[in-house]
C-alpha cells in the first residue's frame, strides 16, 4: 500500500500528482492532503487537514498574529502531536508499505510521523521547492533534515538533481524519474499550420509576455497566423494589455484554464506549440515541462527556450528548435522558420512523437517509481480479499 501527501490533489497545473494516484499503486493507494479535503474522487481513503504545527492559529488579536507569521518558519514545519498521532494511525491502518511527498514542503510535513511509523518516506521534489522556496536559509535547513532521514529523494529531471545536489541531498538517495503523460489522450490530425498554441500558467517562469512579443513579429509576416493561449495566472491582465498594445488582440485567443480533452483537442488541430520558459529574479526556473511533452505526443514541433529541464525533453532540431531565454527576436525568428518549412515542422512533429512513446509515458514513471520505492502491485483479485475496511477500489 502506498499513501500520496500533497496540498491538494486538484490542482489543475499538477497532472502528475494525480497520474501518481492513478499508475503507480492503481488500488492500493490513500491520500494524505495537506488541506481541506480532496481526491474523494480517485475512491481512496483520504486523510486531510494536515498542517504545520507553526500554522495551527489561535482566536489571537492582529498583532498577536502578526507575530506568528513573522516567526513560523524559524519553527519545525512538521505536523504538531496530534497530527502525527493521526498520520501515524492512517498509515497503519491501511497498511501502508511507503509514503510518497508531493514536494519538499510535504516531505517536511509528515518526516517525523513517518519515522516514527517506521514508514519508509520518499519525497517528490518538483521545481520551486527546490529552486525559489530553497534561496530561503531556513527551508535549506529543513531539508538538510529531510534528506538525512527520507529513505529517498526523486527529480523529474537531471538539472533539477544538481539543485537538490547542492542542497545537500546524499548522491546514494537521489533519483532522477522524469514525469510521463498519458499518451492515449494525445493524437495527432489534420494540422492548421499558422496556429500556434501555448499552454502553462500565466506567471512570469513560463514568459508569456515573451512568448506574444514573439508572435507578434510572426504576425507581421503571416498576417493569418494565430495564437491561442490556455492557462491562467497573476499576467493575465497585463498579457491581454499587451496584445491590445501590440494591435495582435484580435488574433490572441485567451482560453483560460481548460481540461485536458480541450488541450488534446487544440493540439491535434494546430501546427506549432511556443514557450518562452525563462529564469526569474527569484530563482523559479522550468524542472521539466509537462506541455511540451503533450504537444510533442500531438506531433506538433516545438519552440522554446534553454532553461532548466526542458533541455531534457527537446531536441534542438530534431524534435523542435531552442533559443536563449529572454530572445524575443531569436523566438520569432524559430517560429517564423517553421512556418516557411513545412515538410521540417512536420518531420519534428513525427520525431517529438516518437521521443515521447519511447521516455515519457505514464507507464514508464509509474515503474520508475515503484523500482524506487521498492512496491509491487498486486492483482486486483488480491487486493479485494486483502483490502483494509472502508477502502473503496476504483
Amino acid at each position: 500500500m502506498l499513501a500520496i501527501v500533497a496540498d491538494s490533489f486538484e490542482k489543475p497545473s499538477e497532472t502528475f500528482v494525480r497520474a501518481h494516484i492513478t499508475h503507480i499503486a492503481p488500488g492500493q493507494t490513500v491520500l494524505i492532503c495537506r488541506g481541506g479535503e480532496t481526491g474523494r474522487q480517485f475512491g481512496c481513503p483520504v486523510l486531510s487537514n494536515i498542517v504545520p504545527a507553526s500554522l495551527r492559529r489561535q482566536p489571537l488579536d492582529r498583532f498577536k498574529n502578526g507575530l506568528l507569521n513573522r516567526w513560523h518558519r524559524y519553527i519545525d514545519p512538521a505536523v504538531n502531536r496530534q497530527n502525527e498521532e493521526r498520520v501515524r494511525k492512517f498509515l497503519h491502518r491501511h497498511g501502508v508499505k511507503a509514503v510518497l511527498a508531493e514536494f519538499g514542503p510535504n516531505g517536511v510535513l509528515v518526516r517525523h510521523a513517518c519515522a516514527r511509523a517506521r514508514v519508509p518516506l520518499y519525497v517528490h521534489f518538483h521545481g520551486f521547492d527546490a529552486t525559489k522556496l530553497a534561496r530561503d536559509w531556513h527551508w535549506r535547513r529543513h531539508y538538510r533534515s529531510l534528506f538525512r532521514d527520507a529513505a529517498g529523494v526523486v527529480v523529474p529531471s537531471q538539472f533539477l538533481s544538481n539543485r537538490v545536489r547542492d542542497l545537500g541531498c546524499p548522491e546514494d538517495k537521489l533519483h532522477v524519474s522524469p514525469n510521463g503523460i498519458e499518451l492515449e489522450q494525445f493524437r495527432t490530425a489534420k494540422r492548421i499550420p499558422h496556429r500556434i498554441v501555448t499552454v502553462s500558467r500565466l506567471v512570469p517562469v513560463k514568459g508569456p509576455l515573451q512568448t506574444i512579443k514573439a508572435f507578434a513579429q510572426v504576425h507581421q509576416r503571416f498576417p493569418n497566423a494565430h495564437l491561442d493561449v490556455v492557462g491562467e495566472g497573476e499576467l493575465l491582465d497585463e498579457c491581454v494589455r499587451l496584445a491590445h498594445n501590440l494591435g495582435i488582440q484580435g488574433a490572441i485567443t485567451f482560453h483560460g484554464a481548460k481540461p485536458t480533452g480541450f488541450i488534446s483537442a487544440l493540439l491535434a488541430r494546430s501546427g506549432i506549440y511556443v514557450q518562452h520558459s525563462v529564469t526569474t529574479d527569484d530563482g523559479q526556473t522550468e524542472s521539466f515541462g509537462i506541455a511540451p511533452l503533450e504537444a510533442g505526443a500531438s506531433g506538433l514541433p516545438v519552440v522554446a527556450t534553454r532553461s532548466g529541464g526542458i533541455l531534457e525533453t527537446i531536441v534542438d532540431g530534431e524534435t523542435g528548435l531552442l533559443v536563449e531565454e529572454h530572445d524575443v527576436d531569436g523566438m520569432a525568428a524559430a517560429m517564423l522558420s517553421l512556418l516557411n518549412d513545412p515538410e521540417c515542422a512536420e518531420a519534428m512533429g513525427r520525431a517529438g512523437r516518437n521521443l515521447v512513446e519511447a521516455k515519457f509515458t505514464h507507464d514508464r514513471t509509474a515503474a520508475r517509481l515503484r523500482e524506487i520505492m521498492g512496491l509491487s502491485v498486486q492483482s486486483q483479485e488480491a487486493i479485494s480479499s486483502e483490502v483494509a475496511p472502508g477502502f473503496r477500489t476504483r
